[in-house]
């Protein structure tokens, strides 16, 4: 369990990006947005993960008429994913470097 939760943010982003990268951008699909499925016609993230989709395949106009924010996202993401795994990365080295403290060789 401990692991799951040490893990779960990073594996996530990185699944959910994964997802966008390989997806059809051209496909409409299924909505998830929660204004959509509660018959809100506005729906502020609308065509973000198109966006996305768009700018993992270079095509850069396409994103930004899908939805502004898609490129930022893929940034944003990263840069937390690259902080989640170099935080890790930081508190293994501290807990392998206790397990000597204090004992005599």
């Amino acid at each position: 369990m401990k692991f799951i939760h040490k893990h779960l943010e990073w594996m996530v982003f990185s699944v959910g990006l994964l997802a966008f990268a390989f997806m059809d951008p051209e496909n409409a699909g299924t909505s998830f947005c929660l204004f959509d499925l509660a018959g809100i016609d506005f729906c502020p993230g609308e065509g973000l993960g198109h966006s996305i989709s768009y700018t993992f395949k270079g095509e850069f106009n396409s994103a930004m008429n899908a939805h502004f924010a898609g490129p930022f996202a893929i940034l944003i993401l990263g840069f937390r994913i690259t902080y989640l795994w170099h935080r890790l990365y930081n508190q293994s080295k501290q807990t392998k470097g206790n397990k000597n403290h204090g004992k005599c060789n």
